[in-house]
């Protein structure tokens, strides 16, 4: 969905990245480099496929116009006059007193108004570039005013507002607008796609609902019985995963089989095949099919990975491994990959390795003394024999040291020093050399 709109995007200056965000608050963020966060609430109330898009659209509309960076140039430009203001009224106490805390509250007023204004501005525009790329998309662009209706029927008769609002102000002219601006396009009637069903219902069974009692499945049944087509094998899937969930297997392996005749090969099937494989304490039955999936998309993720999981369970350690260091070359900086290898090396009895990756593992979330830490574990373990692996490691070090210097730095306060490195100073007199010239 996100690569479908960028597409339809302009000033697209770099590839974006799209990431699901296990919260169950409605709100969607972007950030700089074209990263985009969706939340799990956010898919959870998206009635269909256009409500979500109209979210993500607005977002990478917010990326492209570049509103983070225009938003903090604006603040540094407004920094000036701030303490200006600031100056101004400590002075002015000099003088009299009783104004100096009205104009100080004045100058914070300013500012903060300042900042409203520019940030209503970001929202505006926003939302009619992303009209535009949701039309341009193919999707409902009344999608976008639906879902702002929505929230405000939420949020009615509520003291807490969503997430969503309180970064995205929803004002009723921001409703009409996108109403109005709507009409200028076509009435689209975009059906839902069976990957956007499957994802919902993923998101229904395993996450909004984790924290709910999940076992009565009465309610989901009947629901069942009143839809057909896609919508009904979505609901019929999220029911498989309540019932895997639930450890009913025998009802859950016969419900798969049901599903599995009409979309053979559907990876969010195959996927609950091997949850369902471990479930039953069974992993090796899953093993089979997991192959055949591997010859024909190899490297996939949702293969590779289930593939990995179910050898790791059937404790097939060597194929695990196999699996994950092939992965991992093409996408090194996978988490979740990369913790699954750590668990096959030591599974593995693998010391030296399982070090050297759970070091690796550390330094993908920016732990870096942990990160060395278990690097010299692994160099205590391997002795010399192996030069290649040992200057790999020794270089890994090195690396994760600048990191750790570069990120001290970026903490402290702004110093010239950083930036300007003074030159070294000779340790002694006698160092220094004079060649004389003819």
């Amino acid at each position: 969905m996100g690569n479908r709109l960028v597409a339809k995007s302009n000033d697209v200056n770099f590839p974006f990245t799209f990431f699901g965000v296990n919260n169950s608050q409605i709100n969607a963020f972007a950030f700089y480099g074209g990263y985009i966060g969706i939340h799990t609430g956010l898919i959870a109330k998206s009635e269909n496929e256009s409500q979500l898009a109209s979210v993500l659209a607005h977002e990478i509309a917010h990326v492209t116009q570049r509103h983070l960076a225009r938003s903090k140039e604006a603040a540094t430009n407004r920094a000036p006059l701030t303490l200006a203001g600031i100056v101004g009224s400590i002075i002015l106490a000099a003088v009299s007193p009783q104004l100096v805390m009205a104009s100080m509250m004045a100058t914070s007023a300013g500012t903060q108004q300042a900042m409203i204004n520019y940030t209503r501005g970001n929202e505006q525009e926003a939302d009619r570039i992303g009209m535009n790329i949701l039309a341009n998309s193919g999707y409902d662009p009344y999608a976008a005013a639906e879902f702002f209706t929505k929230l405000q029927e939420q949020v009615r008769y509520k003291s807490s507002i969503p997430a969503f609002l309180v970064t995205h102000p929803l004002p009723d002219s921001r409703v009409t607008d996108a109403r109005l601006r709507a009409q200028q396009y076509e009435k689209k009637f975009y059906t839902d796609s069976l990957d956007f069903l499957l994802v919902k219902a993923r998101v229904d069974a395993r996450y909004v609902k984790s924290q709910a009692d999940n076992s009565d499945t009465t309610n989901l049944v009947d629901r069942i019985k009143k839809t057909s087509g896609n919508k009904r094998f979505a609901l019929e899937y999220q029911l498989l995963l309540t019932l895997v969930d639930n450890k009913k297997i025998d009802k859950a392996f016969s419900l798969w089989e049901k599903l599995n005749e009409y979309a053979p090969g559907n990876l969010f099937l195959l996927d609950t095949y091997s949850d369902l494989a471990i479930a039953a304490e069974t992993p090796e039955v899953a093993l089979d099919a997991l192959a055949k999936a591997y010859k024909n998309k190899p490297n996939n993720y949702v293969v590779t990975l289930n593939y990995a999981n179910v050898a790791l369970e059937a404790k097939q350690y060597g194929k695990a491994i196999e699996l994950l260091e092939y992965f991992l070359l093409k996408k090194p900086k996978d988490l979740l990959a990369t913790q699954m290898l750590v668990d096959a090396y030591k599974d593995a009895k693998n010391m030296a390795k399982y070090n050297i990756t759970k070091g690796e593992l550390y330094a993908l979330m920016a732990r870096y003394n942990e990160a060395i830490t278990f690097l010299d574990r692994a160099l205590a373990m391997m002795g010399k024999s192996d030069k290649a692996e040992v200057s790999r490691i020794q270089a890994l070090k090195y690396q994760y040291r600048e990191r750790q210097r570069y990120i001290k730095i970026l903490k402290e306060p702004f110093n010239d020093r950083h930036y300007f490195p003074q030159p070294k100073m000779l340790k002694k007199p006698t160092d220094i050399r004079v060649t004389k010239v003819e």
